[in-house]
């Protein structure tokens, strides 16, 4: 299905929103098409402009730290041929559930994983390790990838021990830990993007952290690496600065108590995308400069000798510019005083995030938005909602769209390609809609089914 030019107009544009289609007629016309072959609501990705990006974010930080690597963070975006094209671009897959694994193990080439479940049970531990040890999760592979066992908590390391027991097979020789730091930050609306510090239920607390790696040498590990993810959706390089610094003090701390040095630094991820009109994207070849930078002064600081592996895990970063959700307009209401409502067929249930957070995505209805005089577009505060029986249904409130909007209109709902289509459900029986990626040519490949029922 040959679909040319559809997005390479429609990128969410924070400086004129009104110029996304270089030829408006055309391309609404090649969205129709494109709802009337797959449904909608509909989510669209870009190959190209992902592994652009993905090239782009590997290309920076290889240029400063030579051992870097970086680990996508699937729950960002669970879709296997999205993932195919960062593992293509070199990249290994931070995983949080054994679904993710298995997941991962359905790419064309084995990868390096990263595995930071929570409060992860002795079953779930037994199938990772049988997965190091034998393969036996359902892979296309003859040797499964490389799985770093990332903990939570002690309580994870009892756990894992005890799945060792249970299945007779030998623990990892490396083993690392997530330190809390009484430190975080986020630059969105969204007060648990902050995961570090008091407040949240992921990490060990710094102050405990010496002893977690104390029980680990005392139940065999030889090799150790350390976790943080203090942060999500960040625009200030200056986190990333200070994060590095927190990090290497605790590592100081840990060597000075216990002598053991440290194979890989996982820094998380957390670098964020503009979303609102008023922010920034944070430029990487700055980021990855920045990271560098405070590295080797605190490799110096803390007479640091050794190259331990430096390792990220963004999602957001990766993919999230680079999917749209396209929908229709199915119902018109008018409120109270003069508030309208345009009511779409996408719902919460297909985009969490506004509804869930409070988060802002950009919204644009090509059809008044992109003609060649935008000029003479009037604009109005309107409300933008899903049919979903629940009041936080909305994808906007009090947003300035254009004057005109009629029934059937598309709306195309910006920077979805991340922590979006994840984040689904089923709540009043509403169906999950298709996935679909646009290679270089812009044709159009059904990558995932839309849902057709929802209760077996």
């Amino acid at each position: 299905m040959d679909q040319p030019n559809i997005l390479s107009n429609i990128v969410s544009s924070h400086t004129n929103q009104l110029q996304m289609f270089s030829k408006p007629e055309s391309s609404l016309e090649k969205l129709d098409k494109l709802l009337i072959a797959f449904g909608s609501p509909l989510y669209i990705y870009n190959e190209q402009m992902i592994r652009n990006n993905a090239r782009e974010f590997m290309n920076a930080f290889k240029s400063y730290i030579p051992n870097f690597k970086q680990y996508f963070a699937v729950k960002a975006t669970p879709n296997k041929y999205v993932m195919q094209i960062l593992q293509d671009e070199g990249m290994g897959f931070d995983c949080s559930s054994l679904s993710e694994v298995e997941l991962v193990g359905q790419l064309k080439c084995p990868s390096e994983i990263m595995y930071t479940s929570n409060y992860t049970s002795v079953d779930d531990f037994e199938s990772v390790l049988c997965s190091i040890h034998e393969g036996i999760i359902n892979c296309r592979h003859d040797t499964f990838p490389d799985i770093i066992i990332n903990l939570d908590d002690t309580d994870g390391l009892d756990n894992l021990c005890n799945a060792a027991k249970f299945t007779k097979l030998n623990l990892p020789e490396m083993i690392s830990f997530r330190v809390n730091p009484a430190y975080g930050g986020t630059d969105s609306e969204t007060s648990s993007n902050i995961l570090g510090g008091r407040d949240t239920k992921f990490g060990i607390p710094d102050d405990k952290i010496v002893n977690a790696y104390r029980q680990a040498i005392d139940a065999g590990f030889t090799k150790f690496g350390i976790h943080v993810m203090a942060g999500s959706c960040v625009l200030d390089l200056k986190y990333f600065e200070e994060l590095v610094n927190v990090v290497f003090n605790i590592i100081n701390n840990i060597h000075k108590e216990l002598n053991i040095t440290f194979e890989i630094i996982n820094f998380g991820g957390g670098i964020g995308i503009a979303y609102t009109p008023d922010q920034q994207d944070l430029n990487i070849d700055e980021v990855a400069r920045t990271i560098a930078v405070a590295i080797q002064k605190n490799k110096q600081k803390y007479s640091i000798t050794y190259d331990p592996i430096i390792a990220m895990e963004n999602g957001r970063y990766i993919t999230g510019h680079f999917g749209w959700l396209v929908s229709k307009c199915k119902s018109i209401k008018r409120g109270y005083g003069d508030k309208t409502f345009y009511g779409l067929d996408a719902c919460m249930a297909h985009l969490m995030r506004p509804g869930m957070y409070g988060a802002y995505h950009n919204i644009t209805v090509p059809r008044l938005q992109n003609t060649e005089s935008t000029n003479n577009v009037i604009f109005e505060k309107v409300n933008v909602v899903g049919s979903l029986c629940e009041n936080n249904d909305w994808f906007a409130k009090d947003r300035e769209l254009p004057v005109g909007i009629q029934k059937e209109d598309i709306f195309v709902i910006h920077d979805t390609g991340a922590h979006s289509f994840s984040m689904g459900f089923q709540y009043n029986g509403k169906l999950r809609s298709a996935e679909i990626l646009l290679n270089s040519d812009d044709n159009a490949k059904l990558i995932r089914n839309a849902e057709t029922k929802c209760f077996n």
